[in-house]
């Protein structure tokens, strides 16, 4: 039976061609339909000229549609993926701009941080208007979310509605890779396995065993010196490896375990990666990217390889899936795929024993059958659940705010946010008063409301 995969955000440029390459390539989802839909129709309909040029080159068996209803992409889906940026580089860069303005410099700015709040406030009411429409329209398909921030999506979605939801991340498979070349090993999907526990961005790996041995432990004598790899590694591999990974190493030392996120994102959940004394990052190997790099070098390289695709090179689609999570997962939710285990972020069942239950974090999960089941994590060691726990519950305040339209709340999870630790109550009150006037088109909750929650969030201080 054919199944319908809506994809809302189906103008990127980023992600539409390659995961709708890893879906036609699936041998389990050929008789799909694939969906796009997105509020630019230019750009959905290029991007599904796009698919329907790849499906032809690896002679995939997927349908491709373009549907500029948001009410009739969602009719009937089996599956919605949600990849989307409400209000676009344009308001992302007044997340990253505003906070600079009072000494805050976020290398990406969608997680956490001020930029990560005022994400938030914006995609959260969008996307629980969503996934209410998918009560009415699709109530029994699954969300999988591809949207930053991550966890305060999934956390919206579930507090809200009835509708299943998963966070997709590629984080842990990259740093695998890394792991893979530090450690000289063929393939690290048939030589590693791992217990992983925190949330988006923020996870930790909690044990690994590589052939059976301690793989933390190698990993940690690897570093003390790099030179001794073998197998597959090489130098200038190593030394990229060790110099991508240096803050996640750093933390790694004083610690006892791994975070594996980027660096870029790690370094936003702390008050003191990204000061004046550590040149905002690069003492870590961080770089700070500007928006107009997003829009320029970014989107163009997503460009290059679009038109390599679609070239009039038959051959010219790589056959080979990327390590992304999407395809495989819908495989075993959807048809008859194998059972796969992939890292995902749910609502917390109890899979992290000490993060609060209800909260959004990232564990690995087995998915057959159409089930998707978390594997359980154990507890995080108490220095790394005093770091964790408190950004669990600034997402939930600040889920709070963006669907209350709640200056208060808003303001407390700013004062609670580590990279605000350095400034004066007052000038929060008013970075957060300029993001959300800078944005205001994009956050009617916030000025629609009671004059108690439209005033200037500096009178809610004490005089």
């Amino acid at each position: 039976m054919s199944k319908k995969i809506t994809f809302i955000g189906g103008g990127s440029y980023q992600w539409v061609p390659v995961l709708f390459r890893d879906i036609a390539v699936n041998s389990h989802l050929q008789a799909s339909r694939f969906v796009l839909h997105d509020i630019d129709a230019g750009r959905n309909a290029e991007l599904a000229g796009v698919c329907r040029t790849i499906g032809r080159k690896v002679k995939s068996g997927v349908a491709v549609e373009v549907e500029a209803s948001l009410d009739r992409a969602l009719e009937g889906a089996d599956a919605v993926i949600l990849c989307i940026s409400t209000g676009g580089l344009d308001a992302m860069e007044h997340d990253i701009e505003i906070p600079k303005k009072y000494g805050i410099y976020q290398p990406v700015g969608d997680s956490t941080g001020p930029g990560g709040i005022s994400r938030t406030l914006r995609n959260v009411p969008v996307v629980v208007s969503l996934a209410r429409k998918m009560e009415r329209l699709c109530p029994e398909a699954w969300l999988l979310n591809l949207t930053n921030p991550m966890d305060q999506i999934v956390r919206a979605v579930h507090r809200t509605s009835s509708i299943k939801v998963v966070g997709l991340c590629h984080e842990f498979k990259s740093f695998m890779s890394s792991v893979e070349a530090l450690l000289g090993l063929g393939d690290w999907e048939k030589e590693v396995s791992a217990t992983i526990a925190g949330i988006n961005h923020f996870a930790w790996v909690t044990e690994l065993k590589v052939n059976g041995r301690d793989g933390l432990r190698l990993l940690r004598e690897r570093l003390a010196d790099p030179s001794s790899a073998g197998g597959g590694g090489n130098a200038v591999n190593l030394s990229d490896s060790v110099h991508s990974n240096k803050l996640k190493f750093h933390l790694f030392e004083t610690y006892g375990l791994v975070p594996y996120p980027g660096d870029r994102h790690l370094a936003e959940f702390f008050p003191y990666f990204l000061s004046k004394k550590t040149e905002y990052g690069a003492a870590f190997g961080v770089e700070l990217t500007s928006i107009d790099d997003r829009r320029h070098k970014w989107i163009g390289y997503f460009k290059e390889r679009i038109a390599e695709w679609t070239n009039d090179d038959p051959a010219s689609v790589p056959l080979k899936p990327s390590s992304e999570s999407l395809a495989p997962i819908l495989a075993s939710l959807l048809s008859d795929g194998p059972a796969t285990v992939q890292p995902v972020t749910l609502p917390n069942q109890g899979q992290v024993a000490n993060l609060p239950l209800g909260s959004s974090v990232e564990t690995l999960a087995t998915v057959v059958g159409g089930s998707l089941v978390p594997h359980a994590s154990g507890s995080l060691p108490a220095p790394i659940l005093a770091l964790v726990h408190k950004h669990c519950l600034i997402q939930d305040l600040t889920v709070d705010a963006a669907i209350e339209g709640s200056r208060e709340k808003a303001l407390q999870a700013m004062l609670a946010d580590p990279l605000n630790n350095n400034n004066d109550i007052r000038e929060i009150a008013t970075m957060l008063d300029e993001l959300l006037e800078a944005n205001a088109g994009l956050l009617p909750q916030f000025f629609s409301q009671p004059v108690r929650h439209g005033a200037k969030t500096e009178a809610l201080l004490p005089a």
